[in-house]
């Protein structure tokens, strides 16, 4: 049978994330951002083994996401190579506002690193797209984009809307991800702190919580998309919005009686209760949930969001999976709960962090 993987490498409260595809011994891989400093540090000679990537996404511009690209373009000699890059830098946020016809008055003219580096690399930038533009507004993006070896691609996110957006915050944006060329390199994140763990979790009260939607403008221009191999789907869904993913399968002809059929939703914002929303989980048949996330910025997996995934769909058999065995993501590794909610949790190997697990 066809191999169809994904990896969750370890990166700190972000994402470091790999799929691949094809048969053993010659499979295709595609890169979906390199988390903080210290996580690409660690994960370079995985990198190195790779070689060549089909494609590296740098969904946006959150330090978790990206911090790691910065000792990246860094090095003398790149540890692996490119075949097509996808990243919104601050040239494809001004083109969005081009196409959208929202003319803001904007004093930012600054450069980013990483952005340098991805120019330096050579390697082909947002080259499936005339625009240059990745955004679901973009022509292309009408059919599934293809990648070598088989895979396809449906973009969800961003629409040039959430890249126009942006565009007032960018300076701001790229002070707190440390990208401007006058920043200093950030430092590696202190050692995760102890967290309480919470105690009795009830599903039914925590899935009747309000819902609130994810309203900032950086997450809301991720690169989201569904990846498909084989029959197999995976929705990459990075820190994306819910409404905005909502929309793109609507137009894709999904509802609640024609949801899209997953082998796995990889959870938006490591499982903030922002960002997976119960009418998202209404557009999808999926029983397998991936996190990313060791939980030590902002205690996610958010108990409400696993809630919501539960309560949804109560019967049936599903998966929780989590690279990190943390406090936010044990407390779900009860018998009882997993019993009356029918449901199993995935974990790294003791000792081991980050997963890696078939599609």
């Amino acid at each position: 049978m066809p191999i169809f993987r994904l990896a969750m490498h370890p990166a700190s409260e972000g994402d470091a994330l790999m799929l691949s595809w094809g048969e053993e011994g010659s499979l295709h891989h595609a890169l979906i951002d390199l988390g903080r400093t210290k996580n690409y540090h660690a994960l370079k000679p995985r990198l190195q083994t790779v070689g060549t990537f089909e494609l590296f996404a740098i969904s946006h511009i959150d330090a978790d996401h990206i911090e790691g690209a910065v000792p990246l373009f860094r090095e003398t000699a790149l540890p692996f190579a490119a075949r097509n890059v996808w990243f919104n830098a601050y040239a494809q946020l001004v083109d969005a506002r081009e196409r959208v016809r929202d003319f803001e008055t904007l004093g930012v003219d600054q450069a980013e690193k990483v952005t340098v580096g991805i120019k330096a690399s050579g390697w082909p930038w947002n080259s499936q797209f005339a625009s240059r533009i990745v955004s679901t507004d973009s022509s292309e993006t009408a059919a599934p984009l293809p990648l070598a070896g088989g895979l396809k691609l449906t973009l969800l996110s961003p629409t040039d809307h959430q890249l126009t957006r942006l565009l007032p915050t960018w300076e701001r944006a790229l002070a707190e991800a440390h990208l401007r060329q006058e920043d200093k390199d950030p430092v590696a994140q202190a050692e995760v702190e102890g967290r309480e763990v919470l105690g009795g979790l009830n599903v039914e009260v925590l899935a009747a919580r309000q819902y609130s939607g994810d309203s900032t403008r950086p997450n809301g221009t991720s690169i989201a998309f569904i990846a498909e191999f084989d029959q197999r789907r995976v929705l990459m869904a990075a820190d994306s919005h819910a409404d905005i993913i909502e929309a793109a399968l609507e137009r894709l002809g999904h509802s609640a009686a024609n949801p899209l059929k997953l082998d796995c939703l990889k959870v938006s914002h490591h499982g903030s209760k922002a960002n997976t929303s119960p009418a998202l989980l209404g557009l999808i048949d999926c029983t397998r949930f991936a996190f990313s996330t060791d939980g030590s910025r902002h205690d996610h997996p958010d108990a409400e969001t696993v809630a919501r995934i539960l309560k949804h769909d109560p019967e049936r058999q599903k998966t929780l999976i989590f690279n990190f065995r943390q406090p936010n993501t044990e407390q779900w590794d009860d018998e009882a709960l997993k019993a009356r909610w029918h449901y199993d949790c995935l974990f790294p190997e003791t000792g081991e962090e980050g997963i890696e697990f078939e599609l």
